[in-house]
């Protein structure tokens, strides 16, 4: 069965320069993927680069814990409510 996406977003390919920008600065620097968060905000981006920018400041504020232990809670987490990404 082929997959049909049933959610409209914006193309890696987009002429708009908000979308290239947006796409650019959240790029997954190791694998060159955008998340599908970003993706699925990705018609409103203004929007898509706050929840970008708040998950960031999140992450990298957490104070208490490893990276490792971030991780291992995103990981649960994401279990917990049911994400299978």
């Amino acid at each position: 069965m082929v997959w049909v996406p049933w959610i409209k977003t914006e193309s890696e390919r987009s002429s708009s320069e908000e979308i290239k920008k947006l796409y650019n600065k959240t790029r997954n620097p190791l694998s060159g993927k955008i998340s599908d968060l970003t993706r699925i905000t990705s018609l409103t981006p203004e929007v898509s680069e706050n929840i970008n920018t708040l998950g960031s400041a999140v992450y990298r504020n957490a104070t208490g814990f490893t990276a490792r232990e971030k991780e291992i809670i995103a990981l649960v987490t994401s279990s917990f409510i049911g994400c299978v990404h």
